[in-house]
This record gives C-alpha cells, sequence and structure tokens, in this order.
C-alpha cells in the first residue's frame, strides 16, 4: 500500500533492485514478493473497513474506486480482480479492500490476486535478470 503513495517503496521496485543485484531464480523471487504482499492484501481484505475508517485519504481513493467501479466490480468481479492482481489497474489495495462489500463471493478473489501477483513478480524478476546478464551495468 506504501507504493501506491511513495513509488519507490513499491514492491516491482524491491523486486527489481533485488533481482539486479542477487542472482536467485525468478520464480522464487516471485514468490517471496507475492507472499509478503499476499499478507498486506489479505489483512486489507479483512480489516480494510476498519482502516478506511482511521485514515480519510485512503478512504477517499476507495470511495473514487467504488464510484468508478463499483457496478462493474460487482458484475465482473473476477475480471476486475485478475487485471489488478496481474497489471495493478486498479490498484490491488485498494481492490482487496473494496472485494468484500462490492462483489457477491468475494473469497475466490483473494487467492486469484495473490496467484496473479506471483505471475507479475516472477515475470519482473525474469526480465530483470535477463537485463543484467545482457547489458552489465
Amino acid at each position: 500500500m506504501l507504493g501506491t503513495v511513495f513509488w519507490p517503496a513499491s514492491p516491482e521496485a524491491a523486486v527489481a533492485l533485488f533481482t539486479s543485484t542477487q542472482r536467485y531464480n525468478p520464480l522464487i523471487v516471485g514468490l517471496l514478493a507475492a507472499g509478503g504482499q499476499g499478507v498486506s492484501l489479505t489483512l486489507l481484505f479483512l480489516f480494510g473497513g476498519q482502516l478506511r475508517a482511521r485514515w480519510r485519504w485512503f478512504d477517499r481513493r476507495c470511495e473514487r474506486l467504488r464510484a468508478r467501479l463499483g457496478e462493474r466490480m460487482a458484475r465482473n468481479a473476477v475480471i476486475v480482480a485478475s487485471t489488478s492482481g496481474l497489471l495493478g489497474v486498479p490498484p490491488v489495495s485498494l481492490s482487496a479492500t473494496l472485494a468484500p462489500a462490492l462483489a457477491p463471493r468475494p473469497a475466490p478473489l483473494l487467492p486469484l490476486m495473490i496467484g496473479l501477483r506471483v505471475v507479475r513478480f516472477t515475470v519482473l524478476a525474469a526480465l530483470v535478470g535477463s537485463a543484467v546478464r545482457w547489458w552489465p551495468w
């Protein structure tokens, strides 16, 4: 969630930096990054309403997304969760927070988002690892 406000703290930047300095298998890097983010997404999924009540700026962001995607998220929850998990549009932290309130069956959406985060981070780690091997800085 910090990465949505302060982009150098994003998990994508952390994966790219780690992969550029270490030679680990991209799948391991993807699993570790998605596992860490999965914990925060699970907490947002379970306690996002309480967080929205305390943090007004986060509540405003969630409300803007709900106003824009509310009906579509209710009808196409799997598609919204998939694009959020894989592409980050809408931000996955907001989707995880809003899913319990908007989706008719929200339980399968969280594992889907986390699984697609594994794919996203693994591909990113593979691309950065490949670039480091081909273009030594």
